[in-house]
């Protein structure tokens, strides 16, 4: 039985999404945040008869994440979720996969989610003054770089504010503008997540994303903090195996 979830269902939630917390950052960031009462955000569970979840969905605002880490009734989660209002979907692909022929679906991605467990083969910015700390009177100058880059649309100074909320940034400028930057949100006490890395398409190839992401990486790993990421350019990815950075499994995003 699908069931929504509070406060007293807490421990039993955390330690299932325990199981595999980076697949997880998002439902375990917004349930620390967001908790269970308020009419944003919510948590559903399917409860078997022993008591046992076996799977979970967390709805905020018009964003769904679904999560199961073995079995589950793919045709209960469908029929309910296909009473909820949503435009999008995410998880882990093994489990989407299983929803996707009940479900009505526009179009999909799939990403590659990684995670860097040493400090290894990052690039040493020890001695780099170049790389800078994003405050905030630096974020409009972030903004007007993610207006050259294409995958980046509708990118505003209240939405890096607002992943900077739990995280932080890195940027290296030139002739007076930010050319390559890297993010971290999500932040806890044992991840933080990667995104929102760019390089200006006159300055790539010249490393300076690299170094954002491993002067980011390093001070995150020396925190206790094993930072992860989406990637689904090859290219990137490329970037992102040289640093140390390992593949645990695909995730989808479906758009209705």
């Amino acid at each position: 039985m699908i069931l929504k979830m509070n406060g007293k269902y807490h421990k039993k939630i955390i330690e299932y999404l325990s199981k595999e917390p980076e697949f997880n950052l998002f439902i375990v960031g917004d349930i620390e945040r967001f908790g269970y009462d308020n009419n944003f955000f919510s948590v559903w569970a399917d409860i078997d008869r022993s008591g046992n979840i076996e799977g979970i969905l967390v709805k905020y605002l018009d964003f769904l994440t679904f999560y199961s880490y073995s079995k589950f009734n793919a045709k209960r989660f469908s029929n309910f979720i296909d009473k909820l209002d949503y435009t999008e979907i995410s998880g882990k692909t093994v489990c989407l996969d299983k929803l996707e022929k009940n479900l009505n679906i526009n179009r999909k991605r799939i990403v590659s989610f990684c995670k860097l467990p040493t400090t290894k083969n990052l690039e040493n910015t020890m001695r780099s003054s170049n790389v800078k700390r994003i405050r905030f009177g630096s974020i409009g100058k972030v903004v007007k770089l993610y207006e050259v880059i294409e995958e980046f649309e509708n990118t505003t100074v209240e939405n890096i504010k607002n992943m900077l909320k739990t995280g932080r940034g890195y940027y290296i400028s030139c002739d007076k503008q930010v050319v390559a930057m890297a993010k971290s949100t999500l932040e806890s006490q044992k991840y933080g997540l990667i995104v929102g890395v760019g390089t200006h398409p006159n300055y790539r190839n010249k490393g300076y994303a690299t170094l954002c992401i491993s002067k980011l990486c390093r001070e995150l790993l020396e925190e206790g903090k094993i930072p992860c990421l989406f990637y689904d350019n090859e290219e990137a990815g490329k970037i992102y195996k040289k640093l140390g950075f390992k593949e645990i499994g695909k995730w989808s995003i479906y758009y209705v």
